[in-house]
């Protein structure tokens, strides 16, 4: 058995370094503190780092305190906490030569950790280009939950336009013919541009607050990861129509939020927009492209992902753990009368209210 500690934002360097031990896996920017942080609001953020002999396995997460739910507050005895996932992908990662047996070494000291710091519950979102579920299927609930596209950015550039569905190719085309253009910037500098577009989307699909990010979130992201991210933008006749954010880190390139006015749509404005990124990150020797998945599988957006990829399928996973049945089940009965937001499956359960 190893030992283990846990690191926080005030713990950059070390956090960095950690990294660098595992970097033949090619750690997504997710797995940064700089992303991490991001969330801060969310909950204390974390990294979980488990030492055995010359290998390590770190797991970036969100310490969140069940009291501060709405409907807790003051209701408990003591202080309880449960994990979670950033937004985006992460869970466990560790060195290349780790076996079996360091794993569940990891997870017998993770599970330890919750104990002693009274953490009720887990919850993972797995990266779905690493595979990282496939090495904890005997320590939590790993379920499948969706898919989600990728563009594979090592294939040359031909290859990639092939494996395009055809009635995309046509309508990046018309997009070019209609005149359209794309602005790819590493500034703001149309940024009232782009919050009017994506706010102007979330109202019309009726998207949950979340998403509704605030105006530190975004000064976050254009100072913290500066060097990682890009505005895409079109525009027809000098009106950005379509707009979106994205992250990227030396490997991996996401779709990260954004939106298109829906007056412009027959002129393809995204359909460009992706085009035009995809060529970007190649340049750039960027890998992958995950543009994400749908609101549901097989939805209209997931369609339209996947008309940029048609073998670019991944499996997306999540991961569930309770660590402390008598606790959960408490703190369910206890949000029982009130109406839920979530569906049955929302997890942890007493967070679905």
């Amino acid at each position: 058995m190893g030992s283990y500690y846990v690191l926080g934002l005030r713990d950059k360097d070390q956090w960095l370094r950690e990294l660098g031990y595992i970097k033949e896996l090619s750690p997504d920017l997710h797995y940064t503190p700089e992303y991490c942080g991001l969330f801060k609001e969310s909950g204390e953020v974390r990294l979980f780092v488990y030492k055995e002999g010359g290998d390590s396995v770190v797991y970036p997460f969100l310490l969140r305190k069940v009291n501060l739910i709405p409907g807790l507050e003051g209701k408990l005895e003591q202080d309880l906490y449960d994990v979670t996932s950033p937004y985006g992908y992460g869970g466990p990662l560790a060195s290349p030569s780790a076996g079996e047996g360091v794993w569940g070494n990891f997870h017998l000291c993770f599970t330890d950790y919750c104990a002693r710091n009274r953490i009720v519950s887990e919850f993972i979102r797995f990266h779905p280009l690493l595979g990282n579920h496939r090495l904890l299927l005997n320590n939590l609930e790993v379920e499948r939950v969706s898919s989600v596209i990728c563009v594979d950015l090592r294939r040359t550039n031909e290859e990639i336009w092939t494996g395009y569905e055809r009635n995309n190719r046509k309508n990046i085309n018309k997009a070019y013919r209609e005149g359209l253009e794309v602005i790819l910037e590493d500034t703001p500098s149309h940024f009232s541009d782009f919050i009017s577009i994506y706010h102007h989307t979330l109202f019309r699909n009726q998207a949950s607050e979340f998403y509704f990010f605030n105006s530190d979130f975004y000064e976050y992201i254009h100072k913290e990861l500066k060097s990682n991210f890009l505005y895409a933008h079109t525009s027809k006749n000098g009106q950005i129509i379509s707009t979106e954010l994205l992250l990227f880190n030396k490997t991996y390139i996401h779709s990260f939020l954004g939106g298109t006015l829906e007056q412009f749509y027959e002129y393809r404005p995204n359909n460009i927009l992706k085009h035009e990124v995809i060529k970007w990150a190649k340049d750039r020797g960027i890998s992958y492209f995950l543009l994400g998945g749908g609101y549901r599988e097989g939805d209209g957006i997931y369609c339209y992902k996947h008309s940029f990829s048609r073998d670019g399928v991944l499996d997306f996973y999540i991961g569930k753990k309770v660590h402390n049945h008598g606790a959960v089940s408490m703190l369910e009965n206890m949000m029982a009368t009130k109406v839920p937001r979530e569906s049955d499956s929302y997890f942890p359960g007493y967070r679905r209210y």
